[in-house]
């Protein structure tokens, strides 16, 4: 086995054009997966990222009646004492190392009016300190205006405040039905302006601090949920059943982000498309192997003649053939590999601004994406294109495998 894998590594020196045409058709297809599979992680974890931190977080305790109807944000159906859950939690030495962040947030529909101009909004509430954490809205703020400070102060999304005709300074009126099911009326002070990049935030987010929240809608020290955001979002199904047993409440209901509306199933769909494509594109970038081989026995016909009589068996012949296949796919896709990877380690903390396309889209998703660093994958793709080559080889193989000796002298 070893002279074989030794004659077929010198064999690919005897051509070098024709081994660089294969080495550089393999590299550039395995090239563009390691760096798509870098573009497809960063958008997905911007996807995730905006989605959970934005509304379920990655793991949402509410109770069992909100559960049910929460598309409605309804604030009549409250977790009693969140304080209490918070600390319970927290007291758990296996579920408190998974925890980066727990907050409480009530989140409401409202429509707003400015001077006879009405405009759908909603309302996130949660502490100011902990959503600096969360949301990053600090980071959005407009030149002119500041992040919430205080109780009776808001920040309105750039593309709400155009609609309204509302600008730093003026006063925000706001009626929404509160838990008791009577009208209430508050006013906030706009103190800033955000402009986060993602449209479906621009254009109907106020935020305004959690006390000034449970007053206004009479909740008392009861919230509408507890939304916790994990060290790994990987693992919110798991930590999500662990929280479950330790609380052991079933008027509550926890449930991880990947249970709350369609973005799971978007994500889990976009990653089978992406890995099916990819396939696709190292297949295209291996079949280029087929045609070299192919070439090759039949050049090598006469040499195919003298191995045979000096008593290569078919198996050995293949096997020959096989390895001379594989090790062009085995060296273009490293190559491939370590230029990918290293434009994957670039834009990881480059990124590139997508903004222009990104948009109108009104998914949440921030303009600059990051491209993600996954090594497992760039080997995996070593591998996998190595057996590709191997594979797309098979038939030139077969055939210098299948020719007797004396066929092949003739044809010289």
């Amino acid at each position: 086995m070893n002279y074989l894998i030794r004659m077929a590594m010198r064999n690919l020196l005897r051509n070098k054009r024709r081994s660089a045409l294969a080495f550089l058709s393999v590299a550039l297809a395995v090239l563009l997966c390691v760096v798509m599979e870098g573009l497809m992680g960063g958008y997905l974890s911007s996807l995730v990222k905006n989605y959970t931190k934005n509304d379920t977080g990655h793991i949402r305790i509410t109770t069992a009646e909100f559960a049910s109807r929460a598309e409605f944000r309804p604030v009549d159906t409250l977790v009693s004492d969140p304080s209490a859950i918070e600390a319970k939690i927290m007291a758990d030495p296996a579920l408190r190392p998974e925890i980066g962040l727990m907050t409480q947030r009530i989140t409401f529909g409202v429509l707003l009016e400015h001077k006879g101009r009405n405009k759908a909004a909603l309302a996130i509430a949660g502490d100011p300190a902990t959503e600096r954490r969360l949301l990053y809205l600090q980071q959005s703020i407009e030149p002119g205006g500041r992040y919430i400070e205080g109780r009776g102060e808001t920040i309105l999304g750039s593309r709400l405040a155009a609609d309204l005709g509302l600008s730093v300074g003026d006063t925000l009126k706001v009626v929404a039905t509160a838990s008791d099911g009577s009208l209430q009326l508050a006013k906030f002070k706009i103190v800033g302006l955000f402009r986060s990049g993602i449209t479906s935030f621009d254009d109907r987010i106020f935020q305004i601090p959690l006390a000034d929240a449970k007053r206004f809608l009479r909740t008392g020290g009861a919230t509408q949920e507890i939304l916790i955001m994990l060290k790994d979002y990987h693992e919110a199904d798991a930590v999500a059943k662990a929280i479950t047993a330790l609380l052991h409440d079933p008027k509550l209901a926890v449930v991880p982000w990947t249970a709350i509306g369609d973005y799971a199933q978007l994500i889990e769909f976009q990653q089978r498309v992406m890995s099916f494509m990819l396939v696709i594109v190292l297949f295209l970038g291996a079949f280029i192997i087929t045609n070299i081989m192919t070439m090759v026995v039949l050049e090598r016909k006469r040499e195919i003649g003298i191995l045979k009589s000096m008593g290569l068996a078919r198996p050995q012949m293949l096997r020959l053939f096989l390895w001379e296949g594989t090790f062009l796919g085995l060296v273009g896709s490293l190559i491939g590999a370590v230029v990918g990877y290293g434009i994957n380690v670039i834009l990881h903390f480059r990124g590139v601004d997508f903004g222009a396309a990104l948009g109108s889209l009104g998914l949440p998703l921030d303009n600059v994406v990051y491209w993600t660093l996954d090594p497992s994958f760039a080997i995996g793709t070593v591998v996998l294109a190595s057996a590709i080559a191997g594979i797309v080889s098979v038939i030139p193989s077969l055939r210098a495998a299948r020719m007797s000796a004396t066929e092949a002298m003739k044809s010289v």
